[in-house]
């Protein structure tokens, strides 16, 4: 997220346009989804915390070399170094996590993990932005350096290790949990597409449609955020509760606030939708990652992660890429309510796998969820 908020002073630092410098956060994106899943293969026998404190390793290693960056090249070739081991951190972590805990816990314990990139965007991104303007961008990836060293020395005294991912031949291959961990990513793909067609937009969507300017806008963020951060709070218990028909109710929530954004007529009622959709985009993640390891087997967990990465990451990629479109068509007022008719899309997933699972066992779909 940070090369976001540093791109005018690090485009003219590397004597790059903005476009090119962009290409740090799109390229980004891209990386993880090509490489999270070879290099979960490939790490698979590894112990997880290995893993784990491998790819902050890396990422520390990452941020400096970007920091230290002479050319744009260098800076480009570090952020993907970067993005690799942190496609593959959050593959693992998330199973790591669920494995760390009783299943009936697995909610609240991914609720603990996510609150960090949850209080990354709503604290870490507006200090490090502010860092950057103030003494400059190379000293914001430093001490982003340092901050992955301190979190691998945390993780390493604290965390207690699992043994490794998979020691059994074959045991990373597919089996027959995949259908479902991909109809879960699915439905997780959808809801990011709606949700980051209009986050890529949202300034110059609220001026168009509730009349909010520019220079009112961080006040509005800030509220998304705070809601943001509420909803990681109570996710986990949520998941944890309703197993089967949290994540299908938020998909249907996210759909609806977008919906309502898009048919809002003054900005009290429009803010306030902004603050629900900040909030179940607190809730999803929670409630789709922890789906996610409910469904998967128990050897299949560590490739379930890297799927879930990989498809959300082309969820983010497709969603800023529909919103660019739409705006090139002067069509801003119509981006929520397309945004809308794409997220409700996941409940077609969503209900398949509910469908094939009730087949599959009449019992467990009879029971109060």
């Amino acid at each position: 997220m940070m090369p976001a908020g540093v791109l005018d002073s690090l485009s003219s630092s590397l004597s790059v346009t903005g476009a090119a410098a962009g290409l740090l956060v799109t390229g980004w994106a891209g990386t993880i989804a090509l490489t999270s899943i070879p290099l979960v293969r490939v790490t698979m026998r590894w112990a997880r915390k290995s893993v784990v404190l491998a790819s902050l390793f890396v990422m520390a290693a990452a941020n400096l070399a970007t920091a230290l960056a002479p050319t744009y090249g260098a800076a480009l070739a570090a952020r993907m170094a970067a993005a690799s081991a942190h496609g593959l951190f959050w593959a693992v972590v998330v199973s790591y996590a669920a494995s760390l805990v009783t299943p009936e816990r697995v909610g609240r314990a991914l609720s603990i993990v996510l609150a960090g990139p949850t209080l990354a965007g709503l604290v870490g991104l507006p200090v490090g932005t502010e860092v950057a303007h103030r003494v400059g961008w190379r000293v914001t990836f430093a001490a982003l350096a340092v901050a992955c060293l301190a979190c691998m020395a945390a993780i390493a005294v604290v965390v207690p290790g699992i043994g490794r991912g998979s020691a059994q031949p074959g045991a990373e291959r597919w089996d027959r949990s995949a259908r479902s961990v991909l109809l879960v990513a699915g439905g997780g793909f959808f809801s990011l597409v709606g949700y980051y067609a209009v986050f890529t937009f949202v300034v110059p969507i609220s001026d168009v449609i509730a009349g909010i300017g520019a220079d009112s806008m961080s006040g509005v963020l800030l509220t998304s955020g705070i809601g943001g951060f509420a909803g990681v709070l109570v996710a986990g218990r949520i998941s944890d509760h309703w197993t089967i028909s949290a994540l299908p109710v938020t998909a249907l929530a996210l759909a609806a606030s977008l919906a309502g954004m898009g048919l809002s007529n003054g900005p009290v009622v429009y803010v306030a939708l902004v603050t629900l959709w900040g909030a179940l985009i607190g809730v999803l993640p929670v409630v789709l990652q922890a789906h996610v390891m409910r469904v998967a087997s128990e050897q299949f967990r560590n490739t379930a992660g890297s799927i879930l990465v990989t498809v959300l990451n082309l969820g983010i990629g497709v969603g800023a890429g529909l919103g660019s479109f739409v705006s090139t068509l002067d069509s801003l007022a119509l981006l929520p309510l397309i945004a809308a008719a794409v997220a409700t899309l996941a409940l077609a997933p969503l209900a398949l796998l509910r469908s094939s699972r009730s087949s599959a066992n009449p019992a467990r779909a009879n029971r109060v969820s």
